[in-house]
């Protein structure tokens, strides 16, 4: 069951559109699917807007999904240590994992997502202090991917909440 969205900021929507109208599974890697939350919206070809990027619950777990199509058009690069379910860049388990596209696609989440809620904003750089400490040897390619999506953010006219570092920046 997906939660409500109430929003008082315009969305930003994922770029490189569009994308397929896609629901959430109802099945994830750690169990039937009791709840998703949708944290990123995207354009469909027809134009209206659909989910890209879900947080998902379970009965004793949880973690993200990432769409299909945005998994391959921003994580192709994605270090296999990042995504250990099946290798698809689909599926990130939430006490480590779901740092990476929480950290990767920080300025293109729903001003509603609990992450970005204005006046409670979670520093993007502590998504990068998890990753840091559990996949040490995938930072680099984890902030290189960020800031290819930011720019692509920036290119389409968007203002960036949280910007990487100058020296992370393309």
């Amino acid at each position: 069951m997906q939660k409500p969205q109430q929003t008082t900021q315009p969305a930003i929507l994922a770029p490189k559109g569009p994308y397929d109208y896609a629901q959430c599974p109802p099945s994830s890697p750690w169990g039937r699917v009791q709840e998703t939350t949708i944290l990123m919206w995207a354009y469909s070809p027809d134009g209206t807007r659909v989910p890209v990027l879900w947080q998902v619950h379970t009965a004793g777990h949880g973690g993200t999904r990432v769409h299909r199509q945005l998994a391959a058009r921003f994580l192709n690069r994605l270090p296999k240590e990042c995504h250990a379910y099946g290798g698809n860049r689909l599926w990130y388990e939430e006490d480590c994992e779901s740092n990476v596209p929480l950290f990767i696609f920080y300025n293109g989440l729903d001003p509603s997502c609990w992450l970005v809620t204005e006046g409670q904003q979670f520093p993007r750089e502590r998504l990068m202090e998890s990753i840091r400490r559990w996949m040490p040897d995938t930072v680099d390619a984890v902030r290189a991917i960020a800031a290819r999506f930011d720019a692509v953010l920036v290119k389409n006219g968007h203002t960036l909440r949280s910007p990487l570092p100058a020296q992370h920046s393309v």
